[in-house]
């Protein structure tokens, strides 16, 4: 975390490194290329490959980082053209357990909120002191396999109906706006739909009710600021579109099987540094 003038230093590391912007913009060059890496975008930084950062950050900056490395370096870099043939494979063969991650060298999420918990939890892992190696190791797969997911996603969309390219738009706007106390009235009405024809059509094409996704956006973005500050569970609530703050816990227990007070208490170990 930054408050202003930021420049990452010269380097060059034997580890993989991936960072995760938060807030703010990191200008960082990777072998000579250089990077404008904005909120809900990440860059993966090689090993033997010299970066740093080309310009000072311009007021608050936050982003996530870790270095790791894979076992026996087992690892490939390849050509966008590789890369479609592995998605369309992957889009082609959905029976098949795949073994692998494929994580482009920068890429901007879709679904950031998840992606961030993910690190969260990394982060959080990683301070343990009881089986902090197995959890840490536990936690980067969760991580490497929701960004593998993400893009995955992604490339399908591309390749689909057009009824199921306005559910994805009706699924922005909706985390868009999600600190609003929107429903499935007000969300059929802002897209033309009868609400009954709409939720029909968004289960069949997501496999959760309208309602459902409302209602899980909200709580994605409540375990964001649960993680992240020490505001109020009643303000938490008003934040994200909640009038009763009962009835915003009753959903929070309902999908996340704890409440919110002891879900902040799970994960809030992190190293925080400005360097």
């Amino acid at each position: 975390m930054n408050s202003d003038n930021f420049i990452h230093d010269r380097r060059t590391l034997d580890e993989l490194v991936l960072v995760l912007c938060n807030k703010g913009h990191l200008y960082i060059e990777q072998d000579g290329k250089q990077y404008d890496i904005g909120p809900n975008q990440y860059i993966l930084l090689f090993p033997g490959l010299e970066h740093k950062g080309y310009k000072a950050s311009s007021g608050e900056l936050s982003y996530f980082w870790c270095h790791f490395s894979i076992w026996g370096n087992d690892y490939r870099v390849v050509d966008e053209e590789e890369i479609n043939r592995q998605l369309h494979f992957i889009k082609s063969n959905t029976e098949i357990a795949h073994d692998q991650y494929i994580i482009p060298e920068t890429n901007r999420l879709a679904n950031s909120e998840r992606v961030i918990l993910q690190f969260r939890q990394l982060l959080d892992a990683a301070q343990q002191t009881f089986y902090s190696g197995y959890l840490v190791h536990y936690a980067l797969s969760l991580l490497g396999l929701e960004i593998t997911t993400n893009f995955v996603r992604g490339y399908e969309i591309g390749d689909v109906s057009a009824t199921y390219k306005y559910i994805v738009k009706i699924m922005d706007w909706i985390r868009m706006h999600y600190a609003s106390q929107i429903s499935v009235t007000k969300v059929a009405a802002e897209f033309n739909y009868h609400p009954g024809y709409l939720s029909s059509v968004f289960k069949k094409y997501t496999g959760v009710s309208l309602m459902d996704y409302i209602n899980r956006t909200k709580i994605d973005a409540a375990k964001e600021i649960l993680l992240s500050s020490s505001e109020p569970i009643k303000q938490i609530a008003n934040k994200i579109g909640f009038a009763d703050e009962k009835y915003f816990m009753k959903v929070f227990k309902r999908l996340e099987g704890t409440t919110p007070s002891k879900y902040r208490n799970a994960f809030f170990r992190k190293f925080v540094n400005k360097q």
